[in-house]
């Protein structure tokens, strides 16, 4: 109890965590959680493989939910009131950076969507671009969706405002600008844009999944 008190930090009042604390939740070992603010709620299942994860929430009333399965490490912030995230199934994050600043913003993944090294999704801009003439703002972050079992490559950003279909790969090192809508394809490049078509991935590494067809029957042409 000593070490769940050190790890997670909460200033204000009707804030709830729920998370059970079971030999499959691995939230309590060596992650951490800093709350301040009034009526937010963070359900985390309690079955998961995750390790140094960081998540800051700063506001009222915001709702987390991680899903089932989740793996591996990231650092999130949550900072405003009333914003919504939710982490579906079986997904994996290695070093991943995510971002929610605006009151009312959403962030979606599906399930089995797996973000590697260095990769950010950013819900928002964190400073304001505004029109001259009026003083209006013009970059108000609303929402991201990514869809289910997306990769997002090495280094790749995703920018506020848009979707991500399901069984994408956003190759290393691109940055999202737009919806990314047809799916089973590869996006690439700054901005990112189809390169790809007729294609999926799968999470195995390429010699085990080789290994795997042919265990199975499948002729593999090893010259692609």
């Amino acid at each position: 109890m000593a070490l769940f008190k050190k790890l997670i930090k909460i200033r204000g009042t009707g804030n709830q965590i729920i998370s059970k604390k079971t030999k499959t939740n691995h939230l309590y070992k060596r992650s951490c959680i800093d709350i301040t603010g009034d009526g937010n709620l963070i359900r985390i299942h309690e079955k998961n493989d995750i390790y140094r994860v960081r998540l800051v929430v700063n506001g009222s009333h915001n709702e987390i939910t991680f899903d089932e399965g989740l793996r591996g490490f990231f650092f999130m912030v949550v900072s405003g009131s009333n914003i919504k995230v939710h982490i579906g199934k079986n997904c994996f994050f290695r070093d991943c950076e995510m971002a929610i600043f605006e009151n009312g913003s959403t962030l979606e993944i599906g399930e089995g969507t797996m973000s590697a090294r260095g990769s950010k999704l950013f819900v928002s801009d964190f400073h304001t671009i505004y029109d001259i003439e009026t003083k209006q703002p013009l970059n108000k972050g609303t929402h991201l969706k990514i869809g289910n079992h997306v990769w997002i490559g090495d280094s790749s950003i995703v920018l506020k405002n848009h979707t991500i279909a399901d069984n994408i790969v956003v190759a290393a090192n691109s940055v999202v600008t737009k919806d990314l809508l047809e799916s089973n394809a590869i996006y690439a490049g700054n901005p990112a844009i189809l390169k790809k078509r007729n294609v999926n991935w799968d999470y195995r590494y390429y010699d085990q999944y080789v290994a795997d067809l042919s265990a199975a029957g499948i002729a593999v042409a090893l010259d692609q």
